[in-house]
């Protein structure tokens, strides 16, 4: 059993971006001026414009090389970067409007730095069954 539980996670940590940005890109594109909305959205938690579509890749194309296992530790130190990234605009978001009124921005930010850690293990453990990395790894034993 233990040997599976770093796939599950790795799996568990990768659904995390791969839906979030399947549900963002469903937005995007069925509503009017949905583009605009997200950027937006970055925006009022202190992020430039330019990380609306560095967002989007990030997401669909790490997130999916996480989920199957390829570049586990290259995608987990992307993945770690954009989570640090996104707690800190939350970080920002939380000190401009005051404490008692608006504590999502704080419990956010805490969610991603869970994520962070996660994706640290990763990082450490980067080959698990199930994963292209360990497929490689395989061969070059043989």
């Amino acid at each position: 059993m233990n040997k599976f539980l770093p796939a599950i996670a790795r799996v568990f940590i990768a659904q995390i971006f791969l839906i979030s940005i399947i549900l963002s890109l469903t937005g995007i594109l069925n509503i009017v001026g949905g583009y605009m909305a997200y950027q937006n959205g970055l925006m009022s938690h202190g992020l430039p414009g330019i990380f609306a579509p560095i967002s989007v890749v990030v997401q669909l194309i790490v997130g999916f090389t996480l989920l199957i296992g390829f570049k586990t530790r290259i995608s987990a130190i992307i993945l770690t970067i954009y989570t640090l990234i996104n707690a800190l605009s939350y970080l920002y978001t939380f000190t401009i409007v005051p404490a008692p009124l608006n504590l999502l921005p704080l419990q956010q930010a805490m969610q991603y730095l869970a994520i962070t850690g996660g994706l640290i293990m990763l990082m450490q453990n980067p080959v698990t069954t199930f994963a292209f990395d360990n497929r490689a790894k395989t061969k070059k034993q043989k």
